[in-house]
């Protein structure tokens, strides 16, 4: 039967209506989609710009959010951000964040609050310009220690030794002894640290250790040790430094340490350098021949007698190679080169140029994995190392 045109005009408007109705509802479910998510808004209320805050001292950030359960604080002044707060109610809209001690300070500091966790098309607020962190004005330092020790001195106090790492990096090649002495002394000035400087750096001879180079200084091993960067301005004009060691033991042994340990101990730029620095000999214990390389250092895949180095201390500091230059690498090497041993008792020659530095590695113990400092790493003298150095 055929299909007359009043029918076929029903069928045809039915089909319409559901099409209509069908664009309504998708327009509905996009507009509910929309509307919910642009609803969502976070404003940062202050730190707006221009504020400076005290190291020490407790600041409000407050923001104002709508449609956002909860949010993330974080504090921008280099590449990597600070987290201040994760987490926290949105609804809260105040935190109150204490600067501890030992915090990077200065201008161009800014503060981001953002919906919680971070993902691409999150509502986020900066400040609309840069704040200061400052040094506080204090009367002594005692203010910045915590209830277990006094963890900060002042420079005007009795026996302070200030010691530094280096910024600058340098090969095996330091134009020996006098040379590291020499690159302590010029990166002292660049920082605006006064006095005289030693390089704590050791030779292969047991009269020219790090520790026997360091007793020939005026004050010997004594002192108290500290941090040379001040954390804080007294009123008197004196500076407040972070302690290192209440004497030399305590100060060294803080390269021999829990990475742990030292995070709570110890500045945070201070700890990022503290695993690679030269040392050599420390004292007439460290090893003196035949010094070995690990593979994690560019040796990875060479002959086991390139990871072999009958130098501990780059030859003095005067060579920043890789390999000894007597050595050939296209040619296996004779009875020329100092003989060592492997662990397993195997003979090799020892042709790699290396010395003894710091280091941070990883130990699984109970199956937990901690990090320890070193003293007695090999390394080859090209890879680039800082220097420690100490006030005389």
């Amino acid at each position: 039967m055929k299909t007359s045109i009043l029918e076929k005009f029903g069928m045809e408007k039915v089909l319409f209506l559901v099409i209509i109705i069908a664009v309504l509802v998708v327009a509905g479910i996009m507009f509910f989609i929309f509307s919910g998510h642009s609803s969502k808004n976070v404003e940062l209320l202050g730190p707006l710009g221009k504020e400076e805050w005290e190291i020490g001292q407790s600041y409000k950030i407050t923001w104002e959010a709508e449609g956002v359960e909860r949010i993330g604080i974080v504090l921008f002044n280099k590449l990597e951000p600070e987290w201040i707060a994760e987490g926290i109610p949105a609804g809260q809209g105040e935190y109150e964040w204490r600067i501890l001690p030992g915090h990077d300070y200065g201008p161009n500091f800014w503060i981001a609050v953002f919906e919680y966790p971070w993902r691409k098309g999150n509502k986020i607020s900066y400040s609309i310009s840069s704040f200061s962190i400052t040094f506080p004005e204090m009367a002594s330092c005692d203010a910045m220690s915590t209830q277990e020790e006094w963890p900060f001195l002042a420079s005007d106090g009795p026996n302070i030794r200030k010691a530094f790492i280096t910024e600058e990096k340098f090969n095996g090649d330091l134009d020996g002894f006098d040379g590291a002495d020499e690159k302590c002394q010029i990166a002292a000035a660049e920082a605006g640290y006064t006095g005289e400087w030693t390089a704590f750096i050791g030779g292969g001879a047991s009269d020219n250790t790090a520790i026997k180079r360091l007793e020939a200084t005026p004050r010997a091993l004594e002192g108290v040790f500290v941090d040379a960067e001040p954390e804080a301005t007294l009123l008197r004009g004196a500076t407040c430094h972070r302690i290192l060691g209440k004497n030399f033991i305590d100060f060294l042994s803080k390269f021999s340490d829990l990475e742990i340990l030292n995070k709570e101990r110890v500045r945070k730029e201070f700890l990022s350098k503290m695993d690679e620095i030269w040392l050599g000999r420390v004292d007439e214990n460290s090893i003196r021949t035949c010094l070995y390389i690990p593979t994690s250092y560019g040796s990875f895949g060479v002959d086991v007698y390139e990871q072999y180095s009958y130098s501990v201390s780059c030859q003095d500091w005067t060579y920043g190679g890789k390999m000894v230059s007597e050595y050939n690498r296209y040619k296996d090497p004779d009875e020329n080169f100092p003989t060592c041993f492997t662990p397993a008792g195997e003979a090799t020659y020892a042709v790699a140029s290396g010395g003894l530095s710091s280091d941070l590695i990883k130990l699984k113990k109970e199956d937990e994995v901690k990090s320890y400092f070193l003293t007695d790493s090999g390394k080859y003298c090209s890879v680039k190392q800082r220097i420690l150095c100490i006030q005389d």
